[in-house]
């Protein structure tokens, strides 16, 4: 098959569940990252044949691809603030919402030296990587259940030649040093179950659920546990920094008021959605 003939056909597979835009950019990221040819190659030499091209293989990703999976779970790897992470069935897949908070985070708090940062439940290592790469003077801790998921980080952290030390352990069982940190961020599991039916299948459907939802009777469940974790492991004046569910956005604030947090600041995404808080330890 020429170049076009595949491009043309992994879109017309994507389109039949994404948008044409999203379906051309997807057939450009599968193209390039697995075939090493991209829509500007299809455009200036279209009706050459690939080399090497592998027929079997192209069939299971268009397999793959119609069943919903994400491809970055097809490629195996998505980007975050500018770096390339590993991702696999099992670990949540980075956001560009997330890149925000990371970027938040750096102008508070990247002015302080030897900062020392704990980021709970981090999946694929994208927000302590990213600290860790861009304040090479910090010292970065990352928690994490899943062990496919610590071992995706730990890779991660290899592959972006920064020092992560990624602890296995679960939040609730947690029990860190007394003013052990400065920073403690976490991007957690915020989803109301109920939700997830209005999810896009290619998220409720392939990515890990214990990263994404939660009961609806305890919408805070985890940020109730990390701000408690964080009144003792941060420092006097240390940050706590979230990603949140825009729709809690009030009520998690005022969790945090009432558990003794100060200085809060609630930030939109490039969406205009209330995405982010940041307080600090009275």
């Amino acid at each position: 098959m020429t170049r076009k003939e595949i491009f043309t056909r992994t879109i017309a597979v994507a389109g039949l569940l994404y948008d044409s835009h999203e379906a051309a950019a997807i057939a450009d990221r599968l193209c390039s990252d697995l075939f090493g040819f991209g829509r500007f190659e299809v455009a200036m030499d279209g009706d050459i044949e690939p080399q090497e091209f592998d027929n079997t293989l192209f069939d299971n990703v268009l397999e793959r691809l119609s069943s919903g999976e994400p491809v970055q779970y097809i490629v195996g790897h998505t980007e975050f603030f500018g770096r390339c992470f590993k991702v696999c069935s099992g670990v949540l897949i980075p956001r560009p919402e997330t890149e925000e908070l990371v970027a938040w985070v750096l102008e508070e708090c990247g002015a302080t030296e030897g900062c020392r940062v704990l980021d709970i439940g981090t999946g694929s290592g994208a927000i302590a990587i990213s600290l860790a790469a861009e304040r090479r003077d910090w010292s970065v801790d990352a928690l994490e259940l899943s062990p496919v998921a610590a071992d995706v980080a730990e890779a991660n952290a290899k592959a972006n030649d920064v020092r992560v030390n990624v602890l296995r352990g679960d939040v609730f069982e947690f029990s860190p040093a007394s003013e052990s940190y400065d920073v403690i961020i976490s991007n957690p599991p915020y989803i109301p179950l109920p939700e997830r039916e209005d999810m896009e299948p290619n998220v409720r459907d392939f990515e890990p659920h214990e990263a994404l939802f939660v009961p609806i009777e305890r919408p805070l469940l985890f940020y109730e546990r990390i701000a408690d974790v964080a009144q003792v492991a941060l420092r006097s004046g240390g940050w706590l920094c979230f990603e949140i569910h825009s729709p809690l956005a009030d009520h998690t604030a005022q969790m945090l008021r009432e558990k003794g947090f100060s200085s809060l600041m609630l930030r939109s995404d490039i969406n205009s959605k209330p995405r982010m808080i940041i307080c600090r330890k009275s």
